[in-house]
């Protein structure tokens, strides 16, 4: 119940509630008090009451998918139900491993290592500062906060922890950019701020050569489709092998004739440094070191006092601490990469403003 409370009064546009029904042996993932059996009778029960539509789970597709009704959100709102109503007890794994074991996804049980432990640790007081801090949308608190990092081991055995590790389970998210201006944190509005080029500048890292000066993404000719290029770049970072067709996605943003061997030769032509790393699936392994960067500045900004939102390549803050953040990014980036990467800030529109460009902090 309480977390189709939270999904109904959360900023997602799909508040559907996705969960497993399978039986299967008990790991970390699971609570004591929990049970399949448990959550098919209170499934039936909420369906029953009209609280909940109910798609069943598919084989290897979809699994069993709640979808709360109109009835139960006019419930809700009639009960004046909030966020801060919603509790959560302790506990609840916050380093979660998947793999493909027998060519599907799986969670993976794994035994616990200092590594495990210490990624643990991280997420706790990354946690605990979030849950303390004043951070609303709309002038409402966001209820429990339970951040996870979630790493993908692939298919290759033993599974380790050096590939994604990208932290999910915050509400803002899922908040588009032109509704961030909802947040506040200590009463402030929030200032958006993130590493210029990520995922090219930590190519050239891992390579140990210096990126060009000015936007990574900018590509002789096609100056002008950024955003097109932007996703050829990262379809060319998570695969093993050259692909002869554009991403579905970056097609439309490129000019009309293009083709994927035209864009691959002309990022490689602008990026000859990093380009033996194209089509060799490092993607996420990059993910990985974006995010253990961010963790390392979120850790660091706590022990200055400063509670910063995490995002995939960057954070936000309060805006009177966007200063301090955004040097923080810069010399944790300097001391974990041996390169200080640059920060921009991305500005949140406004009702009632125009977009404007990224501004160099």
């Amino acid at each position: 119940m309480a977390n189709l409370v939270m999904a109904v009064l959360g900023s997602a546009q799909n508040r559907d509630c996705v969960i497993s029904l399978r039986k299967l042996k008990r790991s970390r993932y699971d609570r004591e008090e929990v049970s399949p059996n448990g959550l098919r009778w209170a499934i039936d029960e909420l369906a029953a009451h009209g609280h909940v539509e109910v798609e069943g789970a598919i084989y290897k597709e979809q699994r069993t998918r709640l979808i709360p009704t109109i009835e139960f959100v006019s419930l809700l709102k009639r009960h004046e139900v909030k966020r801060q109503d919603v509790g959560r007890t302790s506990g609840g794994e916050t380093i979660v491993l998947l793999a493909e074991v027998d060519c599907e996804r799986a969670l993976v049980d794994y035994r616990d290592t200092p590594e495990t432990i210490a990624l643990r640790g991280e997420m706790s007081a990354i946690n605990q500062a979030l849950d303390k801090a004043d951070i609303r949308v709309d002038g409402e608190t966001l209820g429990p906060i339970h951040l996870t990092r979630r790493f993908d081991a692939g298919n290759s055995a033993p599974f380790s922890f050096n590939r994604h590790g990208r932290l999910y389970g915050g509400l803002w998210e899922s908040l588009p950019r032109v509704e961030r201006h909802r947040l506040t944190i200590g009463g402030e509005t929030v200032a958006d701020l993130d590493f210029s080029s990520m995922f090219l500048r930590l190519a050239y890292v891992r390579r140990g050569a210096t990126p060009p000066e000015g936007d990574l993404y900018a590509i002789p000719g096609l100056e002008d489709h950024r955003e097109g290029v932007k996703r050829v770049i990262a379809s060319l970072f998570f695969r093993e092998k050259i692909s002869r067709r554009l991403p579905h996605d970056a097609k439309p943003l490129l000019p009309e004739g293009s083709t994927m061997a035209q864009v691959r030769n002309g990022i490689v032509v602008a990026h000859p440094a990093i380009a033996p790393l194209l089509d060799t699936n490092v993607g996420f392994e990059l993910m990985a070191t974006e995010s253990n960067l961010l963790v390392a500045i979120l850790l660091e900004l706590i022990s200055q006092g400063v509670v910063a939102l995490p995002m995939h390549d960057g954070l936000m803050v309060a805006e009177s601490k966007k200063e301090i953040a955004a040097q923080t990014m810069g010399r944790v980036s300097l001391s974990k990469l041996g390169v200080s990467l640059p920060v921009a800030e991305k500005p949140i529109p406004r009702p009632g403003q125009d977009g404007e460009n990224n501004l160099p902090l």
